[in-house]
């Protein structure tokens, strides 16, 4: 019996399953005739979740072709299995793929893009590469990976544009990645609910250990500076508790700790989760309620020990920070 031909990936195929995820889609292959296929082989897209995309390429290139398009903020996280794939995220130019004899390409890289960044796929002509891919937007990440006092955009690793984590999955997740791609070819492997928990749950781990393999990176590189800075900020999270800082300003804060004002915003944010003008005002605030409750002082007088200078303005936010109104507190 003849060999069965391999399936073949067309210019309006491969623009149809990147067009969910980029922008500006461009491809250039100087012995293409525009006309012949560009891929052989297999190329798909699922969302297990709204908000993350996993695409899964096994594919060999026809012709030398460099793919461009430009990237939405959020997250991108690529797994090559076999073979090796050649990208360039903005100023990163990487080459991926399993290590072997010769060869000391990075198998797994997690990249942050806080806005719109170019990408390009450089592809060699009979070069194979299959691949995972999954892109989070930044809706899911807020979702995810927010808390309700910070923005996915300042959690730890993800915090700079084209933040990079490179690592080796696990055997295990590497295992299930390939599992996903032989389930479409197994009996009954239309059932899309199977296909679609086996991504999730793999997507899932793969996340995990990025976030993992960056923030033990992070801990090494930061080393014994970070160890100090956060003396700093817990001394100076002591001083408000205590009302030591009470009559302070925030400038003069960073002055007495020795650090510029915004670089303690940023790193007290970082370290604790919260602002420091949110922090120092439910000090405050609690000054306030103590005052109020245990000596009945007036609402002007609360509202001047919280800093404000509008009682009204000051009702609303006790109210808000405690679910009862000043005057209430203080009967």
């Amino acid at each position: 019996m003849p060999a069965t031909a391999p399936p073949m990936i067309d210019q309006q195929r491969l623009r149809a399953l990147a067009s969910p995820l980029v922008t500006h889609h461009r491809l250039h292959a100087p012995d293409w005739d525009r006309h012949a296929p560009l891929l052989e082989g297999s190329m798909r897209m699922i969302q297990p979740q709204p908000g993350m995309h996993v695409r899964l390429a096994d594919v060999r290139d026809r012709y030398d072709l460099i793919s461009e398009a430009e990237l939405p903020p959020g997250i991108r996280l690529a797994l090559v299995l076999s073979g090796q794939a050649r990208v360039r995220f903005g100023h990163h130019s990487l080459t991926l793929g399993p290590k072997t004899a010769g060869n000391t390409a990075m198998q797994g890289v997690m990249v942050s893009l806080q806005k719109a960044t170019a990408f390009q796929r450089l592809g060699q002509a009979n070069g194979h590469e299959r691949t995972l891919t999954i892109t989070l937007t930044p809706e899911w990440l807020r979702h995810h990976l927010a808390t309700p006092t910070t923005e996915w955009d300042c959690q730890g690793v993800l915090g700079q544009h084209l933040a990079l984590v490179t690592w080796t999955p696990s055997p295990a997740v590497q295992a299930l990645a390939q599992r996903l791609f032989t389930h479409a070819t197994e009996p009954g492997a239309g059932l899309e609910l199977s296909e679609r928990l086996m991504a999730e749950g793999c997507a899932l781990l793969l996340i995990g250990e990025a976030l993992s393999a960056g923030c033990a990176s992070a801990s090494k590189e930061l080393g014994s500076s970070c160890l100090r800075e956060d003396r700093r900020l817990y001394r100076l999270r002591e001083m408000i508790d205590n009302g030591e800082a009470d009559e302070l300003t925030q400038d003069a804060l960073a002055t007495r700790l020795g650090m510029s004002s915004s670089s303690l915003q940023r790193q007290f944010r970082a370290s604790f989760g919260i602002s420091l003008g949110r922090y120092l005002r439910e000090r405050r605030l609690r000054m306030s309620r103590q005052a109020l409750s245990e000596r009945g002082i007036s609402i002007e007088l609360a509202a001047a020990l919280a800093g404000y200078t509008s009682a009204a303005n000051f009702a609303t936010a006790f109210k808000r920070q405690f679910g009862i109104s000043p005057s209430a507190c203080r009967r």
